[in-house]
């Protein structure tokens, strides 16, 4: 049985798996983004095994929905848009003046986001709890001598999700665009960060149905057709959630969070989450440096970014690094 053919496994739903959810610690926090990450386990016992019964949970707050303000606002409005706001202590100086509060009515909708792993591997764990940051310089030589055994080396089973969604055995119903072509075609669906519903906000992903293509380091110009189609596509998707093609932001992670090619698709005015220099590479640019400079562009170029002390990535490229340095950069082999 392929990959593609392989069932997603039945859970139990996301409401059963929190109610028996047992923190153990909180592990990350976001402020900028008002979310917050938690480690325990779920089941009755409280040793945590990572894979077995540990879990983490992400809770978001949501960002408003603006058009269900405009409508509250409107005259003849049957409920008052800030009638059941409770304050605590306010606060006063000359023309301006502020307090804290919550809102009781129910007008906005939900007002947080829930997101469960479960089993958790400590990969999963790694990824979402606060750690420093490594700086790595990776040259083509490095590439292949520390960075693609490693990816190459991950379990098919790590990116079972992604073959799920593309069979649609699960999530069919999220998928906003479909290219079934199985050398340049791609679904589009909205990314887990986001609630689906602010445009200001969107965050879409394409996932290739490619496989074998695991990151931008086995980018050619044999996959510019692909590259260009997704491009070309992507306003298709975004027009669904009334964003226009010139608003959108198109980029490729590395390293990425998983090892099957895909490609990032948000709205331009949203912010922090995954654009900086040392991650994101901008789709017009990969697809210009394959086309106007070498073909084999990706795998010429030296490439730098950051990984996280913990993550499994930054293990095995210490163990070729140079005992004697005294620096956190990867040196270049002799």
């Amino acid at each position: 049985m392929s990959l593609l053919d392989h069932a997603a496994d039945t859970m139990p739903s996301i409401k059963t798996l929190l109610d028996q959810f047992r923190l153990k610690e909180v592990i990350n926090e976001d402020i900028s983004s008002k979310t917050v990450w938690l480690l325990g386990t779920v089941g009755n016992t409280t040793d945590l095994v990572p894979g077995v019964n540990a879990a983490v949970i992400t809770l978001e707050r949501l960002a408003f929905d603006t058009q269900t303000i405009s409508n509250h606002a409107l005259p003849g409005s049957d409920a008052s848009l800030l009638g059941s706001l409770a304050l605590g202590s306010e606060e006063q100086n000359d023309v301006y003046s502020w307090a804290a509060g919550y809102i009781n009515s129910r007008m906005f909708g939900p007002d947080i986001r829930v997101s469960l792993i479960y089993p958790a591997t400590q990969k999963h764990i790694a990824k979402h709890q606060r750690q420093h940051r490594r700086w790595i310089t990776e040259t083509p030589r490095l590439y292949s001598l520390v960075t693609k055994p490693f990816i190459d080396a991950q379990p098919a089973s790590r990116i079972q999700w992604v073959y799920n969604i593309l069979s649609k055995k699960v999530e069919a119903d999220r998928i906003v665009y479909e290219d079934p072509d199985p050398e340049n075609g791609f679904i589009i669906l909205p990314d887990l960060k986001w609630d689906a519903s602010n445009a200001a906000s969107m965050y879409l992903v394409a996932i290739v149905h490619r496989q074998g293509l695991k990151s931008l380091r086995d980018l050619t110009d044999s996959h510019l057709p692909l590259l260009k189609n997704i491009r070309n596509k992507a306003n298709v998707a975004a027009e669904k959630y009334g964003v226009p093609h010139n608003k959108l932001r198109l980029y490729i992670h590395y390293q990425p969070s998983y090892y099957h090619l895909h490609v990032h698709i948000t709205n331009v005015d949203l912010e922090g989450r995954g654009i900086a220099a040392d991650r994101a590479h901008l789709l017009d640019t990969v697809i210009s440096n394959i086309e106007d400079i070498a073909p084999d562009y990706y795998q010429k170029v030296t490439l730098a970014y950051a990984l996280g002390s913990d993550t499994e990535l930054w293990q095995h490229w210490t163990a070729h690094l140079d005992p004697r340095s005294t620096t956190e950069s990867s040196p270049e082999t002799n």
